[in-house]
């Protein structure tokens, strides 16, 4: 059977596209980059020592109390907690790789003050 464009097969395949530049990313003649980033908080440790011990029981027993008062609201909790998941062409995958924080590198030039 001949492959139509409008055949039910091909209206159920994926298509992706990159998220960087818009261009669509073809399973069959591209290969496509996943990204993958999370961003939370540090947490540091807390010391072990007696008074470290005595700062935690306070720190659970103020979380305690404050989820006692919440009840069984639904109330959103934003812990800075984020995952994302992006799909790159292979050009924007190396723009990427080359600068993941996307920081404009400009060369500053220091004229003197005359």
């Amino acid at each position: 059977m001949p492959d139509d464009a409008d055949s039910p097969r091909d209206s159920m395949m994926l298509h992706y596209s990159c998220d960087a530049c818009k261009r669509p990313i073809h399973p069959h003649n591209d290969v496509r980059f996943v990204v993958k980033m999370e961003v939370f908080p540090a947490v540091e440790e807390m010391s072990t020592g007696s008074s470290g011990m005595s700062e935690e029981a306070d720190h659970l027993d103020a979380m305690h109390e404050i989820l006692e008062r919440m009840g069984d609201e639904d109330l959103p909790f934003d812990d800075g907690t984020k995952s994302m998941r992006f799909d790159l062409c292979d050009a924007c995958r190396q723009r990427f790789v080359k600068n993941p924080l996307g920081i404009k590198t400009g060369k500053q030039l220091d004229f003197s003050n005359n």
